[in-house]
């Protein structure tokens, strides 16, 4: 952990608009024992979230196993959307910048789209903490964390959809694929968008939090932050017998 105290002072700060904002609540007091004890808790708490999270949205098994994203579009090429065509006019750019009309097949087409982005642009990835936040600002982690965790049923239940269009080693028709339209698409669509909305007030939160640490603590080392990502997953295994932590990822 740093050895930043929280100042009693209410710092000067520029006007807040998100309602994430932690500086809209309260100061915690001076840190204590029992502050920097339930501090660790609660960082605890979005480590263990966090990973729930990310191995329910994002990636199978563990951080070396496939995205769900691939997983759930070759279940959409097995319910019968391999052939489909996308007969929507589709506008594309040629060499010399021209436009031309153009239609894409299978899970290329625009009817997976909106959930493949939303999955691969993994926006729980940009959380960042730092160091001295308040148990308030820890909260609202927490709280926002805790959201996405909610969304897993909405993983599972795309699954379940995709898994009971599964038409077999017989050639797909096109009432397969308007079953996949009619079932699927609107329900993958919904959680896109939902989860495309987790990913815009994550961001706001953790520009809250940078915000938060630049006041009480200024242009110092450490304002960069941490990403949680690279605690849980870091890129580089650490050497044996030495366990990476929250606390000492954060040290300076």
């Amino acid at each position: 952990m740093f050895s930043f105290r929280i100042s009693k002072q209410e710092p000067n700060t520029r006007p807040r608009d998100s309602i994430d904002s932690p500086a809209s609540l309260k100061n915690d007091p001076p840190n204590s024992n029992e502050t920097i004890t339930e501090e660790k808790k609660l960082e605890e708490k979005i480590l263990s979230l966090y990973q729930v999270v990310w191995l329910g949205i994002y990636q199978v098994h563990d951080k070396d196993g496939r995205s769900h994203a691939f997983r759930l579009s070759e279940l959409f090429y097995g319910a019968g959307m391999s052939s489909y065509v996308d007969k929507t006019e589709q506008e594309a750019s040629d060499d010399h910048g021209n436009k031309r009309p153009r239609r894409k097949t299978g899970a290329e087409t625009r009817v997976i789209d909106p959930l493949w982005t939303a999955l691969s642009k993994e926006g729980l990835s940009s959380l960042k903490l730092f160091e001295g936040l308040s148990i308030a600002s820890l909260e609202s982690v927490i709280e926002l964390v805790e959201a996405y965790v909610r969304e897993i049923a909405s993983v599972n239940a795309l699954y379940q959809v995709l898994r009971e269009l599964q038409v077999g080693f017989r050639t797909p028709t096109e009432d397969d694929e308007q079953a996949v339209i009619k079932n699927f698409v609107p329900v993958s669509n919904d959680f896109a968008r939902r989860l495309r909305h987790l990913d815009a007030r994550l961001n706001v939160l953790v520009s809250d939090l940078e915000d938060e640490f630049w006041n009480e603590h200024g242009a110092v080392k450490g304002r960069e932050g941490w990403r949680v990502h690279d605690v849980l997953f870091p890129r580089f295994p650490a050497r044996t017998g030495k366990k990476m932590s929250f606390s000492s990822s954060m040290k300076i």
